[in-house]
């Protein structure tokens, strides 16, 4: 597929604007700067590059906020790109603008990538809830453990961040630590294999795990149900889900769920112009859903620079081909102590536990790495 009506001359440069800075958006940078005939920019009002994947080891004390992030004015500055310190809050699509909180700017090509926030559906009391979200959340819930030292912990939601959250506090303390999930397992979006091997390792650690648990309310010292009965705890922590970042919201673009729908080559569908990655986006493809994973986010990036100089070149855009299903996901998770497990699709992965958190943790940090100055 090529993108008509650029009718580009050998010496034009292309405006790339990419919304967000976060790995996705920074892992565009990375890879298109070393394309010609590109000029990017990238509109984020936070001044570093965030892996939300180190926040629970953040939490659990096992690294600190410079293992976690990485400047973005440096690392934009090597890559001759521009990092406007800016939030974009409306797009026209027909001008080909972002309309920005104390600045506009023009493109020739858009990537969305601003991420997703945390998703509290409409729970009564549940933003009071501590997260780990976002940095500011998560060094917040820290300095809350640190200074208050809370006996008992409530984690809402049991995917792969509640999971690791609750591990890695067990971890740093003698907590009570209790995890509430809606479903009738742990890691409900995994496979069944992946929720008995987890819950054999939560009963291991002395945690309790409270399934088919509708949440109802959070209020002051404790969890309220549906069903009426009532959780007491001295802290509670929201992991349960996300939404689109608030900007997808407000764009006249086609969404599926509330996600951005992206076609198989990463644009948004039916515009030729807009490329949609990420956690911000639905990405189906040949009967394929991927998954919101920083890996797939990552290759997705890489895809959509390539496509870019595809696009200056007047070449064909290539199909996207997703490596991580919703079908069959991968995912690593840590279940502290130096520990982790590895999940591909149905199997749990058989080799030691510490190798496994060794890699995990090598790949994170190294992720970290990649855009420091």
């Amino acid at each position: 597929m090529k993108i008509r009506d650029m009718n580009l001359d050998e010496g034009d440069v292309l405006r790339v604007v990419i919304i967000g800075g976060g790995m996705g958006g920074a892992e565009v940078v990375r890879n298109a700067a070393t394309r010609e005939g590109l000029e990017l920019v990238v509109v984020e009002p936070k001044d570093v590059i965030e892996c939300q994947a180190l926040y629970p080891d953040y939490l659990g004390g096992r690294v600190e906020v410079d293992d976690v992030v990485a400047p973005l004015d440096p690392f934009c500055r090597k890559m001759g790109a521009v990092h406007l310190k800016d939030r974009a809050v409306k797009v026209d699509l027909a001008d080909k603008r972002v309309l920005c909180e104390k600045s506009d700017l023009d493109y020739d090509l858009l990537v969305l990538a601003p991420g997703a926030v945390q998703n509290y559906f409409g729970i009564e009391g549940a933003q009071k809830a501590f997260t780990i979200n976002t940095l500011e959340e998560t060094v917040r819930a820290r300095r809350f453990v640190e200074e208050e030292s809370p006996e008992k912990i409530a984690i809402i939601g049991s995917g792969p961040t509640g999971i690791e959250t609750a591990c890695l506090l067990a971890e740093g303390g003698s907590f009570k630590i209790y995890i509430v999930e809606m479903m009738d397992r742990p890691l409900p979006t995994l496979s069944k294999n992946a929720s008995i091997l987890m819950e054999k390792i939560l009963e291991g650690k002395g945690m309790e795990l409270l399934t088919s648990r509708r949440v109802e309310a959070i209020r002051d010292g404790g969890v309220a149900f549906s069903d009426g009965s009532r959780l007491d705890v001295d802290m509670t922590i929201w992991t349960a889900g996300v939404r689109p970042a608030p900007i997808a919201e407000v764009l006249d673009l086609p969404k599926k769920k509330g996600w951005l729908l992206s076609d198989r080559y990463l644009k948004a569908e039916g515009k030729e112009d807009v490329f949609v990655i990420g956690d911000c986006a639905w990405i189906e493809i040949d009967g394929k859903l991927a998954t919101k994973t920083g890996m797939e986010a990552e290759i997705q990036a890489k895809h959509t620079a390539r496509n870019l100089a595809r696009v200056r070149q007047g070449a064909a855009l290539k199909p996207y081909s997703i490596r991580a299903s919703t079908d069959s996901p991968v995912a690593l998770i840590s279940t502290g102590c130096g520990c982790a497990v590895g999940i591909y699709g149905d199997l749990c992965v058989p080799i030691p536990k510490r190798i496994i958190y060794t890699f995990k943790s090598w790949i994170d940090k190294s992720v970290v790495k990649r855009f420091k100055v």
